[in-house]
């Protein structure tokens, strides 16, 4: 605090001497220059004794106080520079050495140091508490793919069972296809047979239809061309007869349609 006073009272004897000089510069009538020096304390002028009036004492420290308030405002956050540069008092012979640090300061430190443990406590207790929340966190997530995992494997164990009896269905329906398609062919491939045979049967019976008519028609002429030789009495015994010549003709008769049916 000294050393600030000091300071200050230097720069105001400095201020002092810049504005003498300004008005020694800009004072050049000898009306002012006189009222200057006869309004001084002992009527002596201020350039001899170095003196000032009260009114420019009170203006110079009106001044003087507006710089400090401009320079504490300014350098308002060095205050410590000052009072680390301020020069420590020296002690006399008679003074006691420094004294050791109180209980009561003890405490304080130990409490600081208390402080600083409870801190430093905490700080572990949040980072064990992260990292105990952190393997929680873990575990849930190795638990969740593992869970995510097993229904996968459940889902595509189920989709393969799904596809083997999709294709075991495709594989059967295929056949049953297949054995149905056979089916219907050998259905239609006997109705064409039974149509071919019917058919057939239909085209030999009108054939016997036509060969009976025939052989009919020839067993009235041959009748007729008889009943030109012998009488209609032997024709109807000849018929009728049990002899070997009636039996030869009947033989004769009967076969006659046969051999003829061969011819054709």
């Amino acid at each position: 605090m000294f050393v600030f006073g000091h300071s200050l009272l230097g720069f105001y004897h400095r201020f002092l001497r810049l504005s003498l000089r300004f008005l020694l510069m800009f004072m050049d009538f000898p009306s002012t220059f006189n009222f200057i020096t006869q309004a001084s304390e002992l009527s002596c002028g201020f350039l001899l004794l170095g003196y000032f009036s009260r009114f420019f004492n009170l203006l110079g420290l009106f001044l003087i106080f507006f710089i400090c308030l401009k320079i504490f405002d300014f350098f308002g956050g060095h205050t410590p520079r000052l009072r680390s540069r301020a020069v420590p008092p020296k002690l006399d012979a008679f003074e006691p050495p420094p004294s050791k640090p109180s209980p009561h300061s003890k405490g304080s430190g130990s409490e600081d140091k208390k402080d600083d443990n409870f801190d430093v406590e905490d700080e572990m207790f949040d980072v064990m508490s992260l990292r105990k929340l952190v393997k929680m966190e873990r575990q849930r997530y190795n638990l969740a793919c593992a869970e995510i995992e097993k229904e996968q494997g459940a889902t595509t164990s189920a989709a393969e069972e799904a596809m083997a009896m999709i294709l075991q269905l495709q594989n059967e329906k295929s056949s049953v296809e297949i054995q149905a398609n056979q089916f219907r062919r050998m259905v239609e491939q006997k109705e064409e047979y039974d149509l071919e045979v019917i058919e057939s049967l239909r085209w030999a019976i009108v054939q016997l239809d036509k060969q009976n008519n025939v052989l009919e028609a020839r067993l009235g002429l041959y009748k007729e061309k008889l009943g030109e030789f012998i009488t209609n009495e032997e024709i109807d015994r000849l018929e009728g007869g049990g002899d070997s010549s009636s039996g030869f003709l009947n033989f004769s008769v009967e076969f006659f349609p046969l051999n003829h049916f061969i011819n054709l």
